[in-house]
């Protein structure tokens, strides 16, 4: 087996060992056209993308109300994930490659849901998904009720990727069963919407999450109602 060949088996044995059972590889090329923000020391063209399922309990606590165990499974998922995340930098290192972790929880522009880049077309260009009518990952395993993230290294890859297309449909339950009405019908897609502007209005989701979160005095909490509404959430 080329040495290559044995790093990729090795990364994906990392992560099924971590219990993480999506993983996928990409080139940043093909997220040129997103925009980035904070430094440039994630500059790197190979994406590793991978992501986990949010416990169903938590999903359905969403379905009528804010939940606070919505919240709190964001938060373990994020730490699973991360810790997949540095078991897999120190594979790469020692094969004398470097990486640099986008996690999904550091936002430098929270209010506007604007990360340092889109871990959604990170995950979707490794072939993890589609973008859905709800503006987040659809997975075909777990719908978008997952978290994901995303390494770039400048670990070599020149592998293919097969695109996902969007299977939303005619189904429209994500918009009308927002919260805030914010989710817009859009025309057509293959693989995403057009721009996340054609697809909610972002701001006044933004806010209404920062609220949700709040100062620290009362337990934090999520909506999640376009997750919790989606039929691709729950199992067959």
């Amino acid at each position: 087996m080329a040495k290559q060949e044995k790093l990729i088996q090795d990364i994906k044995a990392i992560a099924a060992e971590h219990g993480v059972p999506i993983i996928g590889f990409g080139k940043a090329s093909d997220i040129a056209d997103v925009k980035r923000y904070g430094p440039d020391s994630f500059d790197f063209p190979t994406l590793i993308s991978m992501s986990d399922q949010l416990p169903l309990d938590a999903i359905k606590e969403a379905r009528t109300k804010p939940s606070i165990d919505l919240r709190e499974s964001y938060k373990v998922v994020n730490r699973k994930l991360m810790g997949t995340c540095n078991a897999i930098l120190e594979r790469l290192a020692e094969d004398g490659y470097k990486g640099y972790v986008i996690h999904p929880a550091n936002r430098p522009d929270a209010e506007n849901l604007r990360g340092f880049v889109s871990l959604k077309a990170a995950a979707r260009v490794c072939g993890l998904g589609w973008i859905g009518k709800n503006g987040l990952l659809v997975t075909k395993e777990f719908g978008p009720r997952q978290r994901s993230i995303t390494i770039f290294t400048d670990m070599p890859w020149d592998g293919e990727v097969e695109m996902q297309e969007c299977q939303c449909g005619d189904c429209r339950a994500c918009i009308e069963n927002c919260a805030l009405k914010v989710l817009k019908d859009q025309p057509p897609f293959k693989y995403h919407p057009p721009s996340r502007d054609v697809t909610f209005d972002w701001e006044k989701c933004g806010k209404y999450e920062a609220r949700l979160v709040g100062d620290g005095s009362k337990p934090e909490k999520a909506c999640g109602r376009c997750i919790a509404h989606c039929p691709l959430s729950y199992p067959e």
